[in-house]
């Protein structure tokens, strides 16, 4: 394989996880390209692995998003597709685990012979 498409490959990988910790964060790419200096373009061309981040950059985003910069470099993670479809998936998760959380005190009063267990 090439070196570019190793580079590129790279590029990408450290876009999409800068991006995935971005969204983590609450972060809009306007908002992160004003903490680092840089315009907000910019900030979409390095997410989208079109440009290789400089790496005094790459710790100022590492800073600004609390992470370390092998968090980009070293994992594969992928980054939801919006900040809408990641807070979805974390509403869905604390709704489930409220439901559990109900459930498992409407059985801890019927172990105990409560009779102001609610049924509806």
């Amino acid at each position: 394989m090439p070196i570019i498409n190793n580079i590129h490959t790279s590029n990408i990988t450290i876009g999409v996880n800068i991006r995935y910790a971005r969204l983590l964060k609450n972060l809009s790419k306007s908002d992160l390209a004003h903490k680092v200096g840089v315009k907000a373009h910019y900030i979409q061309q390095c997410e989208a692995g079109e440009t290789e981040i400089p790496p005094p950059l790459l710790q100022d985003i590492a800073n600004v998003l609390g992470v370390t910069i092998s968090s980009f470099i070293n994992t594969t993670k992928r980054a939801p597709a919006s900040k809408e479809s990641y807070l979805s998936k974390a509403l869905k998760a604390v709704n489930e685990l409220e439901d559990s959380i109900a459930q498992n005190h409407e059985y801890r009063l019927a172990e105990t012979g409560n009779s102001n267990i609610r049924t509806d």
